[in-house]
């Protein structure tokens, strides 16, 4: 799917006009309008504020994906660093990287009797 045709489908479901989204962006109606009709491309900066109005994902905005909602992950960035450095790894070091977390994550810890 082109970007016309997502903003197109946006402006329909949030039932707004080409005019109300070109006013809260600050771009002309006809700017607009050619994005819509896949004249002209939005630049990179105008894409983003383009998926901010609609709560939505650039990557949707470039019809990449069909989802609408951001994909959350559940890991925080510190978590996929070491995920990212658990992947990247040879398979024959995995089992001690995982040993040594373990072993951090009890140290300090009392032993129960």
């Amino acid at each position: 799917m082109d970007i016309g045709s997502q903003l197109r489908n946006l402006l329909e479901q949030d039932g707004i006009t080409q005019k109300q989204l070109a006013e809260a962006l600050n771009i002309s109606t006809t700017t607009l309008n050619g994005y819509i009709q896949n004249r002209r491309q939005p630049d990179a900066k105008t894409v983003i504020r383009l998926a901010s109005y609609f709560h939505t994902t650039t990557d949707y905005i470039y019809g990449l994906t069909t989802l609408r909602e951001a994909i959350t992950s559940p890991y925080n960035a510190e978590e996929r660093h070491l995920v990212n450095i658990y992947r990247g790894m040879p398979e024959d070091r995995k089992p001690l990287y995982i040993e040594t977390g373990r072993a951090f994550s009890n140290f300090g810890k009392k032993k129960k009797t």
